[in-house]
């Protein structure tokens, strides 16, 4: 055992010395000065986000990945973060009554089991192993029957897989 400083993973935090304040405040600065641009964004603004920026992500998404299309901002949504985002995700494609189990990929972000039981999933979680070539087929194969097997019959019913 060494005597190194305890490095605490829980959180998922970055290190405050990699926060770019300086960036930050010029930006805002920035924005503030101009109405046009600080107006809707002190307001609710646009459900996806701003669309500049929207487009600049999907310019910039394009230039690394190089697919065959471009990518449309219309196919990007701003959001307050990855727990915001699949909060989202789940209020629109699961329904507590009719999903019967999701399938967590494990080990998995700590932080979404509580916004799947917040989204009416509590109790509906598998963990569905990995091994060297990614999610391992067979047990989410057998996870997905298994929750088969518990239905009702009910073919309206569905099954949400992260």
């Amino acid at each position: 055992m060494t005597n190194q400083p305890f490095i605490n993973l829980v959180r998922g935090w970055p290190s405050t010395s990699l926060l770019p304040t300086s960036a930050i405040s010029e930006a805002a600065q920035a924005v503030l000065a101009d109405p046009e641009v600080a107006h809707p964004g002190l307001l609710y603004g646009p459900d996806e986000g701003y669309a500049p920026l929207r487009e600049s992500i999907g310019d910039f998404l394009a230039g690394f990945y190089q697919p065959k299309d471009k990518i449309n901002k219309d196919r990007i949504a701003i959001t307050g973060g990855a727990s915001q985002n699949m909060g989202c995700v789940l209020q629109v494609f699961t329904d507590p009554v009719y999903t019967r189990s999701v399938q967590v990929v494990a080990p998995a972000y700590m932080l979404s089991f509580r916004i799947f039981e917040d989204n009416g999933c509590a109790g509906k979680m598998r963990a569905v192993p990995e091994d060297e070539d990614g999610v391992n087929l067979l047990a989410l194969r057998r996870s997905l029957q298994a929750s088969e097997g518990q239905s009702n019959g009910a073919t309206s019913e569905s099954t949400v897989g992260v």
